[in-house]
């Protein structure tokens, strides 16, 4: 796209700042592909913008590893990411009985987020919990809940064992992962 193209957008007042549809509407992007026709080497691509916001959140993600055995919180520097969780089933405190009877805490702290009073209907969080079973016999079904801000910037949670069976002396073995977006959306 030249610089004519952007005139006409801007003479014509065709700049949004909504899309209709992310999944359908497109953006300009100039890629450096060695484009030889021109001194510049770019050629001009269409991107939906679904694509453009994935391709945009890479550097957002990061791992992370919280050893439940030294420490039940975990300080993130990203606003998404898995936390691999270690130690679970090592001590009694560290092993949630089955039926919801006992839980585990842990607390994802984030110094660059904002839990000010003014500020906690911007705050934005989501997680999910995934767990590979290691023995055959491992029979936890892990069960995790948000217990809310904690002040000065993090968010508490607390695991669960929702199998209400007897809990084998296996369980918590395998491997546990929480995915988890946080962060202000204004």
């Amino acid at each position: 796209m030249d610089i004519l193209n952007w005139l006409y957008i801007k003479k014509e007042q065709l700049i949004r700042k909504k899309a209709n549809n992310v999944n359908t509407d497109l953006v300009a992007l100039g890629a450096n592909v060695g484009f030889n026709k021109r001194d510049d080497l770019y050629k001009t691509y269409a991107m939906p913008i679904k694509d453009l916001i994935e391709a945009g959140n890479e550097g957002n993600t990061k791992h992370y590893e919280l050893d439940m055995t030294v420490t039940n919180t975990v300080t993130v520097d990203t606003p998404r990411g898995i936390i691999d969780i270690t130690g679970m089933g090592t001590a009694p405190f560290l092993t949630p009985d089955p039926a919801f009877a006992f839980q585990t805490p842990f607390y994802i702290n984030n110094p660059d987020l904002d839990l000010t009073v003014a500020n906690r209907d911007n705050v934005y969080l989501q997680y999910s919990v995934y767990y590979a079973f290691a023995p055959t016999d491992d029979n936890a079904i892990p069960y995790l809940i948000s217990t809310g801000f904690i002040i000065p910037n993090g968010v508490g949670f607390n695991l669960y064992n929702a199998n209400p069976a007897v809990a084998s002396a296996n369980n918590w073995k395998g491997a546990l992962y929480v995915y988890y977006e946080l962060y202000t959306i204004n």
